[in-house]
């Protein structure tokens, strides 16, 4: 078996991927933006046995999205 991972910068250039780039936003409702890589596993006939999307990790936002009751005081 042989596994391979291409960004998706890679991707594009190389026209290389287990499935059309389109099925991911159009069939499964993940922007690209979004999507790092791809990691898929072939067996020696081709066939594929995994596929894999590595995602860009979100910001830490954790700071900004404390509870409305943490931030003010109840007095508003």
């Amino acid at each position: 078996m042989k596994t391979t991972t291409k960004t998706v910068t890679e991707l594009i250039e190389t026209k290389e991927s287990p499935l059309p780039l389109e099925v991911i936003p159009n069939n499964m409702g993940i922007n690209l933006c979004s999507v790092d890589a791809l990691t898929w596993t072939r067996q020696e006939d081709g066939q594929l046995v995994s596929l894999t999307i590595h995602f860009v990790p979100a910001p830490n936002t954790e700071r900004h999205t404390r509870r409305e009751s943490e931030v003010t005081d109840g007095n508003e």
